[in-house]
């Protein structure tokens, strides 16, 4: 068994626009954000997961599941707040509450309830099998043509997005492209405290499949997600 190395923190906001309540709807018969929280605590590298919130039904759910409920103040719950400072009033937190500072947190979503304890603990053993690396972040494959696209300039003329370097080469040659899904997120938690963020000078990507790399954002995202689900 891996020894604790990480704090997950789990942002889940009562209010907002797009899904009324969306982190407590009902996925694959449970509340959407028990996914998170039960990936979180079956991670061996997780030694706790803490749920960031300033809807006491959604604290009350996290507690319930054995998460640790952190009240939100109320300018960190707005639909502008980001959630880096999200990231940094959790650390701070945490750290006035157990006296100490863990090596990472993992930053995890309740949008992304595809994503597993296995996902998690791979992409926790990938981070510390490489020595060199600061981060993880997961990702998905994306059609590599973009790199051919264009925008316009000022004066209405087309530029290619990717520089001239791209645009006559052979599909075939193309690099490949990754897409962030917001789904895991490793970090360097004391680097966190002082600079919030979600990469390092060397990042290392941690690739899932497009369709375990849905995010549910929209009502059309739920019948996708049942669907992964139901064939789990």
């Amino acid at each position: 068994m891996a020894a604790p190395v990480a704090v997950a923190v789990i942002p889940a906001r009562g209010g907002s626009k797009g899904v009324p309540r969306k982190n407590l709807i009902p996925i694959g018969g449970r509340p959407l954000l028990e996914w998170t929280i039960e990936a979180a605590l079956n991670c061996p590298y997780v030694e706790r997961a803490v749920v960031s919130s300033e809807d006491d039904e959604i604290l009350a759910l996290a507690r319930a599941h054995g998460a640790e409920p952190l009240k939100r103040p109320p300018e960190l719950a707005s639909d502008s707040a980001n959630v880096k400072p999200v990231l940094q009033h959790a650390l701070l937190e945490y750290k006035k509450s157990h006296s100490s500072m863990p090596h990472y947190v993992t930053f995890l979503q309740p949008t992304s309830p595809l994503r597993t304890s296995v996902h998690l603990t791979r992409a926790f053993e990938a981070l510390l099998k490489n020595p060199n690396a600061d981060a993880l972040v997961s990702v998905y494959e994306i059609d590599n043509v973009v790199l051919k696209s264009s925008t316009l300039t000022e004066d209405g003329y087309l530029q290619n997005i990717a520089g001239d370097k791209f645009a006559n080469m052979n599909r075939q040659l193309l690099p490949k492209l990754y897409m962030p899904n917001g789904a895991i997120y490793i970090m360097d938690a004391g680097s966190c405290v002082e600079d919030p963020r979600f990469d390092g000078k060397r990042t290392l990507p941690f690739i899932m499949s497009a369709e375990e790399s849905i995010d549910l954002d929209t009502e059309k995202d739920i019948a996708s997600i049942e669907a992964r689900l139901a064939r789990r």
